[in-house]
């Protein structure tokens, strides 16, 4: 048991800690609800005289909106597609026995950790020529080459959990293997995938390099749209901090709806 002392210095740490990440959250949200004076003012105030006027003139950008929707569908595009290609890989990977899994392994971590500028230039010849330039479609391809490996990486340690006992009775009732995937791996594995799938849509809807330079007008993201504020005239950082708390709400309210899968696959992920 912590005494009193201990305890009042974690929570002093953790406060600190706390208030270190959300800071510029905090300053953000302050910002949004500013005028252009207050924004400006001499010293920075963090409470000033609350306005809407920043959230009415991003909500009613026809364009700012259009970039928002194809956020939205891009990542959830990402998701699906990632999914489809990760899990039945992950499986494949968890179960095979073999000295190449370490190799296979290697490569999947690589194609994740490697820098994103040195894709730009491959496809955006590919796409190019295959008419995905400015597509949602192209958008989705492209970041699940780099979501997919990511999914199969935490997959893999939730594969591994499920108990090799309740595999083998399936085979002796007769399950095929495509069967013990989908009836007993899968379900078995739901916190892993509700993780993978937070961690793939949230890598999705920040990702910013691709959809800037794969993009033009009508499958821009709403992370690029942002720019659109920055223009020879000036910066408007009052729409700029209202269309950033906008941007940061659908992955808030995602990761806050479905936090118990984090806890689960914190805790140890699947135990037999």
């Amino acid at each position: 048991m912590l005494r009193t002392r201990e305890k009042i210095f974690c929570y002093v740490v953790a406060f600190a800690f706390i208030l270190f990440l959300l800071a510029p959250i905090v300053w953000l949200l302050s910002t949004s609800f500013k005028g252009q004076l207050d924004i400006f003012a001499d010293p920075p105030r963090l409470i000033a005289t609350v306005t809407l006027d920043n959230y009415r003139e991003v909500l009613g950008d026809r364009d700012f909106m259009h970039s928002f929707l194809n956020s939205i569908l891009v990542s959830s595009g990402t998701v699906i597609l990632s999914m489809i290609l990760a899990l039945p890989a992950a499986y494949g990977l968890s179960r095979l026995r073999s000295k190449t899994k370490v190799g296979l392994l290697s490569w999947v971590l690589l194609v994740r950790a490697a820098p994103g500028m040195i894709y730009v230039i491959p496809y955006f010849m590919a796409f190019n020529e295959l008419g995905l330039m400015d597509t949602k479609t192209g958008l989705i391809l492209i970041n699940t080459v780099f979501t997919a490996p990511l999914a199969i990486w935490i997959l893999i340690s939730f594969f591994d959990g499920v108990p090799a006992e309740i595999e083998e009775a399936a085979f002796v009732d007769g399950a095929t293997r495509w069967q013990t995937f989908t009836r007993v791996a899968l379900p078995m594995a739901a916190p892993g995938i509700a993780s993978a799938a937070i961690l793939v849509f949230i890598f999705s809807w920040n990702e910013f390099l691709f959809a800037l330079t794969m993009t033009r007008f009508e499958s821009k993201t709403a992370a690029v749209a942002i720019l659109n504020y920055m223009g020879y005239e000036g910066t408007e950082w009052g729409k700029i901090a209202a269309a950033g708390i906008l941007i940061l709400l659908p992955v808030a309210i995602f990761a806050i709806g479905i936090r118990k899968y984090f806890v689960q696959t914190s805790a140890g992920g699947v135990k037999g």
